[in-house]
């Protein structure tokens, strides 16, 4: 469990935990692994699970820190829109900052859960 939580969290192949998942920041993603040639892409729509993960891992970010600033003095004199204004900047980029893991998450998780192999290269 341990290996595959650092293997995620270092954006590495599942299989091999050397070559790279991600071709370009923040979700370009090889098409396999250019170690041990993995198959990243298993069908169509695949990182709809990493989405959802980006997802919830957003949400467990911004609530909390929603709840402690509502404790904050100095928040209340801006105004709704502003508010909602701060929150999507604060929201879209940790979005875009989190999605990388939470597609090597998947892509981990999907292989600890039921494993494939790479095909035999010559």
């Amino acid at each position: 469990m341990q290996s595959f939580l650092v293997g995620a969290l270092r954006l590495r192949c599942p299989n091999c935990q050397q070559g790279r998942v991600l071709a370009r920041w923040p979700n370009k993603i090889f098409p396999e692994c250019p170690r041990c040639g993995l198959s990243f892409f298993r069908e169509q729509g695949y990182y709809i699970g990493g989405m959802i993960i980006t997802y919830g891992l957003t949400l467990a970010v911004v609530i909390p820190v929603f709840l402690v600033s509502l404790l904050l003095p100095d928040l209340k004199a801006v105004s709704h829109n502003g508010r909602f204004a701060l929150w999507v900047l604060f929201a879209v980029p940790l979005s875009f900052l989190l999605m990388p893991y939470a597609y090597s998450l998947w892509l981990h998780l999907d292989f600890w859960l039921e494993p494939w192999t790479p095909p035999t290269r010559p």
